[in-house]
C-alpha cells in the first residue's frame, strides 16, 4: 500500500496552475489527438484465481481453516486408519508474497507414535509464487546418504510435483517424513506424512500422497 502525504495549496499556486493551464491548452479545431490516461482504479492484489478452481471453501485470514476439502472418511479410505485427532490450523497471511497459507493435519494416534498427514495450502495472488516456491525446493534437494532430501518428480499431478523425502539429522539420520508438493495455477500443495518413531523409506507413502491430493483436490 502506498501512502501519500498530502500537498497544501496555496492561492497563489492556484493562480500559477491555472495561467499554465491556459498556456497549454489547445483550440478546439486544431486537430489534436486526445490522449486518455489508463484507467488503473480497478488494480487489485487479490489472488489470481486461474488455474486455482479445484472445489477449496473459501478462507478467512485470522479464522480457524476449513478443512472440508478432505474429510475424515476420505483419510480413512486412503491411510487404512480412523482418525483419532484433527487438528485444525488458524488461516494466516503468507508474509512477503502474498496470499494466505492454512493447513490441516489428521493423526493415528493422540501420542503421536502413529502417522500424522498433514495438508498444507498455500494461495498466493498469481502463479509466480508457487512456481518460484516449487522451484527453491527442488534445486536444494539433493541426498547424500547423511543428510539432505532425496526428492522424486513426478508426472501427471497439477502443473508440477515432485515427492520430498526429509532426513531427520537430529539423532540418526532416518527419513522421518514425507511430502507430496504440487504446484497447480496459483496454488501451492504440501502432502506430508510423517512417522517420528519408524520412518519412512524414500517413494513409501508415494502412492497414498497422490491418492490424497486427489480426493482432496481432484486429479
Amino acid at each position: 500500500m502506498t501512502f501519500r502525504v498530502p500537498t497544501l495549496v496555496t492561492p497563489l499556486a492556484l493562480v500559477i496552475a491555472a495561467g499554465l493551464l491556459v498556456g497549454c491548452s489547445s483550440p478546439a479545431d486544431s486537430g489534436g489527438d486526445t490522449v486518455t490516461e489508463p484507467d488503473t482504479s480497478s488494480e487489485s492484489s487479490a489472488p489470481d484465481d486461474s488455474g486455482t478452481d479445484l472445489g477449496l471453501p473459501a478462507q478467512t485470514v485470522g479464522s480457524d481453516t476449513d478443512c472440508s476439502f478432505l474429510a475424515d472418511d476420505q483419510v480413512a479410505a486412503v491411510w487404512g486408519f480412523d482418525v483419532v485427532d484433527l487438528d485444525i490450523s488458524m488461516v494466516i497471511e503468507a508474509g512477503g508474497v502474498g496470499g494466505i497459507l492454512y493447513g490441516c493435519d489428521w493423526n493415528q494416534s493422540d501420542d503421536g507414535t502413529g502417522l500424522t498427514i498433514g495438508v498444507e495450502v498455500t494461495e498466493y495472488v498469481s502463479a509466480d509464487g508457487p512456481t518460484q516456491a516449487f522451484a527453491d525446493a527442488l534445486s536444494g534437494a539433493e541426498f547424500d546418504g547423511e543428510g539432505g532430501i532425496d526428492f522424486e518428480p513426478l508426472a501427471g499431478v497439477g502443473e508440477e510435483a515432485a515427492v520430498l523425502a526429509n532426513l531427520n539429522q537430529v539423532d540418526t539420520p532416518v527419513f522421518y517424513n514425507e511430502t507430496l508438493m504440487v504446484r497447480s495455477g496459483a496454488l501451492l500443495v504440501e502432502i506430508t506424512v510423517t512417522d517420528i518413531t519408524g520412518g519412512v523409506t524414500p517413494a513409501q507413502y508415494r502412492d497414498q500422497l497422490v491418492a490424497t491430493y486427489e480426493a482432496a483436490f481432484g486429479g
